[in-house]
């Protein structure tokens, strides 16, 4: 799966649960989603270095944008996560591993990668590409 193709099947499986993610489908999205939070981030510390602090006020909209970037990026990235787990057979449930303190961010990284599940399981068939 090539960047765009995975950035394309995230955006039209962004509210679905069901089904599973290839290991690329998954790692490209987070670089996309690396990539679009610098972009938003640049503009909101440049404002902020060049504004007096009377000015603050001046970064709200800038705020709330990265923060609705931010908001929506991580609601995609949630879809994208349990898709994963469910490529690799495993519930999606398990997404609240990464809440554990600690540990919990590092366990989800060993498992997004994990080699995807061969073959068919209960939540679809295997991405095997073009």
């Amino acid at each position: 799966m090539t960047f765009s193709e995975a950035i394309q099947s995230v955006f039209s499986k962004a509210t679905k649960l069901e089904g599973r993610a290839p290991r690329s489908e998954y790692w490209y999205w987070i670089l996309f989603t690396v990539i679009v939070q610098l972009f938003a981030l640049i503009p909101l510390i440049i404002v902020a270095m060049l504004l007096r602090q009377a000015d603050a006020w001046a970064l709200l909209p800038f705020i709330i944008a990265a923060a609705a970037i931010w908001f929506f990026l991580w609601l995609t990235h949630i879809t994208v996560t349990v898709r994963r787990y469910h490529d690799q057979g495993m519930s999606g449930w398990m997404f609240f591993i990464g809440f554990i303190p600690a540990v919990g961010g590092l366990l989800e990284i060993i498992f997004m990668l994990q080699p995807s599940q061969p073959g068919s399981n209960k939540f679809g068939v295997q991405y095997l590409g073009k």
